[in-house]
This record gives structure tokens, C-alpha cells and sequence, in this order.
């Protein structure tokens, strides 16, 4: 287990990780015990910063923002509140944080920066 992974893990209680063999954040229902939730589970495929890109992204639009004794706790919790309250919400934003890195890094890239 990896320090996303496991950070992410302790701060939402196992309902978030991060798969960094497969490169998925992987998230799972709050009303699922933990045989059903691994069946009930949504997989996305994003790189290990565009997930904490989205962290930060959900951090910034929390209001208010989660209590968490560090940033990166609270990120977590702020994201997790967004998949309860729209799922599909949640998606966007995780692949939306995904393109804008990708995005970002290439045109560092092709800068050569």
C-alpha cells in the first residue's frame, strides 16, 4: 500500500483508495458492507496527481470544508461528499482534474519547461 492509498483509506474509513498498480481511484458506497462494496464499486482510471488534483478541487469548492487534520484528509472527505451527493458530479470532476494535469503537463512539455 502506497502513502495516497493509505492516507486516503484512513481518512474516509476504506470508501476511497487508490489502486496505483492499475492507476484507478477507486471509490465505494457508504451504505455497503465491505463484501457487497467491493462489488458496488466505481473505478476510475486517473494518474496518482490528477488525484490529487481532484482533491484539491473538491477541497476549494466545500462549503464548508470538511474538518480533517490536513489537507490532503480533507480533500478526501470533500470529494467523498461529492460522490454521495452526485455521483455522476463526482466522476466529472475526477476526470475534468485528470485533463487539466495531463493538459498542463504536455504543454510544459512542448514548452520544454
Amino acid at each position: 500500500m502506497d502513502e495516497l492509498d493509505d492516507r486516503l483509506r484512513t481518512a474516509t474509513g476504506d470508501r476511497l483508495a487508490y489502486d496505483g498498480r492499475r492507476g484507478e481511484l477507486v471509490v465505494r458506497p457508504a451504505d455497503a458492507d465491505t463484501a457487497v462494496a467491493a462489488a458496488g464499486e466505481q473505478r476510475i482510471a486517473v494518474s496518482r496527481q490528477a488525484v490529487r488534483n481532484a482533491l484539491q478541487t473538491a477541497l476549494l469548492a466545500a462549503d464548508p470544508a470538511p474538518a480533517a487534520d490536513d489537507a490532503l484528509s480533507a480533500g478526501a472527505l470533500a470529494l467523498l461528499e461529492r460522490y454521495d451527493g452526485d455521483p455522476a458530479g463526482f466522476e466529472r470532476l475526477v476526470l475534468r482534474s485528470a485533463a487539466q494535469f495531463h493538459g498542463t503537463a504536455a504543454a510544459r512539455r512542448r514548452r520544454g519547461g
